[in-house]
């Protein structure tokens, strides 16, 4: 039985790295889904039924949406974009616009991206720590980078096509969110972390 055990382990240990990647994605995206609430439609954040909105999430609304107007405008076809506080719009949708509230700002995916790094080979953690200090905030940057396009490319893609948004905002977009959240992973996991990884003498 031992035996069995060592073979199968072998023959998973090239998959290793995906398999905890994995583990890690899922946990972190069920144990937000089971605790957080409002991230969809709602102005207000809740964990485990209490308000515990910050402060500064207004703040960084209206940031954000300053930020994708300021790249829809960069389109002959976004030239007309009206905003209003949180609210981006176009004439020719007839008073539909689409709201940023907290839940676009990306923080859940930026969460879970963080606990990804943090805990995949968090032991022995001080080898992968350097490269964790300064790569953890740069992939937080280029998801809030896309995180702007995706907001400015949902709402050029919906002028005079409302119906559109659900695929773009809960489908496409969301699916290159997470792509980019395991590209991210996969830079570091071959060029950062395997460079501290000590190679295996044949006993």
């Amino acid at each position: 039985m031992n035996k069995k055990i060592r073979t199968a382990c072998a023959q998973l240990k090239p998959y290793r790295g995906i398999l905890s990647f994995l583990f890690l994605l899922f946990f972190f995206h069920f144990s937000w889904k089971l605790t957080i609430d409002g991230d969809q439609h709602d102005v207000f954040m809740y964990f485990l039924g209490k308000d515990v909105t910050p402060e500064w999430f207004h703040t960084v609304c209206l940031w954000l949406t300053q930020a994708a107007a300021g790249f829809i405008r960069l389109f002959p076809s976004g030239q007309d974009l009206m905003v209003n506080g949180i609210y981006l719009s176009f004439p020719v949708n007839e008073g539909w616009s689409i709201r940023i509230i907290w839940g676009c700002t990306g923080i859940k995916q930026m969460s879970i991206f963080c606990g990804i790094m943090l805990f995949h080979k968090c032991y022995p953690f001080l080898p992968y720590l350097w490269n964790k200090l300064w790569y953890i905030p740069l992939g937080c940057l280029i998801l809030t980078g896309y995180n702007i396009v995706r907001i400015g490319l949902t709402v050029l893609l919906t002028k005079g096509h409302p119906e559109r948004f659900d695929s773009l905002h809960d489908g496409i977009f969301r699916y290159i969110y997470y792509g980019i959240v395991f590209l991210l992973w996969v830079v570091w996991e071959e060029r950062y972390a395997r460079r501290n990884e000590k190679p295996e003498t044949n006993k």
